[in-house]
């Protein structure tokens, strides 16, 4: 019995923009956001999910055959299925990035002069804020 070569893939769900400067755009959009994506993984201060998953909703709008590979990517492929099916963010991506916004806004705090320390507020609300809308998704498996 022969198993089917693609059994195992993912279909990607697309959305294509019917014109062709379009589906450029996305494209190239697409590939910016995961070019950073991939710097966000190297440099910490850079957050990595936003940007492939950015990617994915670009590539979901230009190119199936892009979307088809970031949907079935050894790394990044799981945590995009999970956010296009349900929304959903891994339970310890959830508290890895809330840690990091912590450790960021607590380094601003420290390092900004005091006529700055507005500036930390106000990252300080925006990465509760964040945070707060992390921890409403659901957990992915």
């Amino acid at each position: 019995m022969t198993k089917n070569k693609n059994a195992f893939y993912h279909r990607p769900k697309t959305n294509q923009s019917k014109s062709a400067t379009m589906r450029w755009t996305f494209v190239i959009l697409g590939w910016v956001s995961f070019v950073l994506g991939i710097v966000g993984v190297l440099l910490p201060v850079m957050p990595t999910a936003p940007f492939v998953l950015l990617a994915a909703w670009c590539w979901a709008r230009s190119s199936r055959r892009f979307h088809f590979w970031l949907i079935n990517h050894k790394y990044f492929g799981k945590y995009v299925r999970d956010w296009e099916e349900n929304h959903a963010v891994p339970r310890y991506a959830k508290w890895l990035a809330s840690i990091m916004m912590a450790l960021s806004t607590a380094f601003l705090f420290y390092r900004l002069p005091e006529d700055m320390i507005w500036v930390a507020w106000v990252v300080s609300a925006i990465c509760i804020s964040v945070a707060i809308y992390l921890f409403r998704l659901p957990n992915a498996e």
